[in-house]
């Protein structure tokens, strides 16, 4: 039996600085403003010194070893866990390395496991990287059969699913490479701009509080007694500072990604400062996701993601993004080079006429009374700012009629819809966990109805639909997966 390991001891290092810069940094913040920076640094000292202490416990205690068929993981600094992770769960190993383990010339891995949720089922903060080479190598590896035990030679469903999927090999079967210039459109026409402006209105939120009563009265008094012209050159400054804090954060994101495929698993590496690598093994894709942003769509751009039985991120809403920016002309190439069966003509039925009128309704109703409320306290102000923004509902209410339908072939289905991106679904029918077809009252007097299906994604897995399809699809579609054959 092999010996139990320990993590390479810089571990406690990176674990120390990593619990200290997450509470150093706000409370930094607050001393400062506050003029209390001699408390400040005696908390700081007290405070490394206690994260130091707990970060080399967490070390000492973390020990793993790998065995014939799984890898054992013992934890726990008050109370001891162990954990046994059988091969045959594993979905998806990451490899990263952030700025601490490139300090020290090491990487993180996180391992994915079937029923594991968001979270990594086994997370090392600190090896070698051919550490983790050999952690990826032995639990991706094939399953050798055994020679006494077996009859005839057969293994059994659980092991013959194994046994299919080889360690990656030194030399990818082809490489995609984002390139700079996509690189740069993906940094220009990324979505991220909202959730940076969310980010710097929580911020500024909390900061009025810290301000004296005096310099934030004069300052309000100031910004209020500025003229419409140059609030709105203000308001212009904020979003071109947004925008470029987030292309900022998109190029330090993707840089250097890169798609290796394999013959049975494919490995995308991504990340300027973070250095991230995900291994993936073709059998747990379940579905293939292309979504056309509001922004990209008119120049023909698009995003690829997969979901899987495993190796979805948080930050990806439990998915995996493949591609982060392709030209649709270059999709079908791409796509022949890493999933060549998704390649495919996929003529879609779209919603019938008569669908249109439930798009609009459903868009409308709350600006159009959005709208009258506006008109009745604000007068003509009000109205036309309602109007404003009843035009651009019904301009979506309109792309997503347009949008929506579905198609299926022997072996696959595939679904389009739109909130304010275009999302077209596909996935292979072994790959579907159930569908489900429902109608509502006005629905059937209008023979129509909606149609989701639902495939394995993460923890509990993911739901898509199309709306409004016509009622003869929807049972064609439904019958599509009920009639499978064994």
């Amino acid at each position: 039996m092999n010996e139990l390991k320990r993590q390479h001891i810089a571990a406690i290092l990176i674990q120390s600085a990593k619990g200290v810069w997450q509470i150093a940094v706000p409370f930094a913040i607050v001393a400062l403003l506050q003029q209390m920076l001699f408390y400040f640094f005696i908390a700081l000292c007290a405070f490394i010194v206690i994260s130091t202490v707990f970060s080399w416990l967490s070390w000492f205690k973390f020990r793993y070893r790998l065995e014939a068929g799984e890898l054992y993981v013992e934890r726990g600094v008050f109370v001891k866990k162990k954990r046994y992770i059988q091969k045959k769960r594993v979905q998806a190993i990451h490899i990263s390395a952030g700025l601490w383990q490139r300090l020290f010339g090491l990487v993180k891995v996180s391992i994915d496991t079937a029923g594991g949720g968001m979270e990594a089922e086994a997370e090392f903060v600190a090896v070698t990287r051919a550490e983790a080479v050999h952690i990826r190598a032995e639990l991706l590896k094939e399953l050798k059969e055994e020679e006494s035990g077996q009859n005839d030679g057969e293994l059994n469903e659980a092991q013959n699913e194994i046994a299919t999927e080889a360690v990656t090999e030194s030399k990818p079967l082809a490489v995609w490479h984002l390139g700079t210039r996509r690189l740069i459109y993906a940094a220009l026409t990324s979505s991220g701009i909202g959730l940076v402006i969310s980010a710097v209105a929580a911020v500024l939120s909390q900061v009025g509080q810290f301000i004296p009563d005096d310099i934030y009265e004069n300052t309000y008094d100031y910004v209020i007694g500025l003229s419409l012209f140059l609030l709105l050159i203000l308001a212009v400054a904020v979003l071109l500072l947004s925008w470029i804090i987030s292309s900022v954060l998109t190029i330090l994101t993707y840089g250097n990604f890169n798609v290796s495929t394999y013959e049975k698993e494919m490995v995308i590496e991504r990340g300027l400062i973070e250095k991230r690598q995900l291994t993936l093994a073709y059998r747990r894709i379940t579905a293939v996701r292309v979504i056309k942003s509001i922004i990209r769509q008119p120049f023909g751009f698009v995003s690829v993601y997969v979901e899987s039985a495993g190796g979805g991120t948080n930050k990806e809403q439990g998915s995996t993004l493949l591609v982060p920016l392709i030209h649709e002309r270059d999709l079908p190439a791409f796509l022949e080079q890493t999933l060549p069966e998704y390649v495919f003509e996929r003529p879609i039925e779209s919603a019938p006429k008569r669908a249109a009128i439930r798009f609009f309704l459903r868009m409308l109703i709350v600006p159009v009374i959005a709208t009258c409320v506006a008109s009745y306290f604000f007068g003509a102000i009000g109205l036309i700012g309602g109007m404003g923004v009843a035009a651009i509902a019904a301009l979506f209410a309109w792309l997503q009629y347009r949008d929506a339908g579905a198609g299926s072939n022997d072996t696959f289905i595939w679904l389009r819809s739109r909130t304010i991106g275009q999302t077209l679904v596909i996935s292979p029918k072994q790959k579907v966990q159930s569908v489900t077809k429902r109608v509502s009252f006005l629905q059937k007097r209008s023979k129509l109805a909606h149609f989701e299906m639902f495939v394995q994604s993460s923890l509990a897995g993911k739901s898509f639909y199309v709306p409004n399809v016509s009622d003869e699809n929807a049972d064609a579609l439904f019958r599509w997966y009920s009639y499978q054959s064994d």
